[in-house]
């Protein structure tokens, strides 16, 4: 039985439906980013890190073993909310920090900068702990844990020397800086959005 124009094209239609779908369905499984990681990372070990288990990490550089360094470098990772953006972050950041920090005085405002290929915010600023003075640096940008969870991740470089902050501390941090490389690829853009 021959079939008239009418069924061959709504055949075709059926066809060209059918392609697109497998097109769009092969499209999303190629931008679906990679499953997390089944194990946390440190340094020197790695674990299964189960789910509601909250990731306080701080890592702390210093010069000395013992007693106050005259520099350090801290590394901390706070949770926040999902639709977080960098810029609201920040600046909740800044204003616990004016309610926190005795006789605080801004160095550099808060303006944008990029750390490993991403967008981030620097703010610099000097304050008093104990009567001694305090020079520091801070570095903030929005990421992803293991798990996919966003958080905020601060960089801060801490100075103790009286006159501030010198060269070669400001060198040293930076090269740090340079040399970061971001795990996973799973950083969030300023919106809150993954960047991948």
């Amino acid at each position: 039985m021959r079939r008239n124009i009418y069924d061959r094209l709504w055949q075709q239609r059926l066809r060209d439906e059918q392609r697109l779908e497998e097109e769009r369905l092969l499209k999303e499984a190629q931008e679906a980013p990679p499953p997390p990681p089944e194990r946390y990372h440190t340094n020197e070990l790695s674990f299964v890190r189960p789910q509601g288990f909250k990731d306080k990490t701080f890592h702390v550089f210093t010069l000395t073993d013992i007693g106050p360094s005259p520099l350090s470098v801290v590394i901390g990772r706070s949770a926040i909310e999902a639709n977080a953006d960098l810029e609201t972050v920040a600046q909740k950041l800044l204003d616990e920090l004016s309610k926190s920090l005795s006789h605080l005085d801004w160095i550099e405002p808060l303006h944008p900068v990029k750390i490993a290929g991403i967008d981030a915010r620097q703010v610099e600023f000097k304050w008093r702990q104990q009567g001694n003075p305090i020079h520091q640096l801070q570095l903030i940008f929005l990421h992803k844990d293991e798990q996919l969870n966003p958080v905020l991740m601060q960089i801060t470089v801490s100075s103790s020397s009286a006159l501030g902050m010198n060269h070669e501390e400001r060198n040293a941090f930076f090269s740090v800086i340079e040399t970061l490389e971001l795990r996973f690829g799973n950083a969030l853009s300023p919106d809150g959005t993954a960047s991948l």
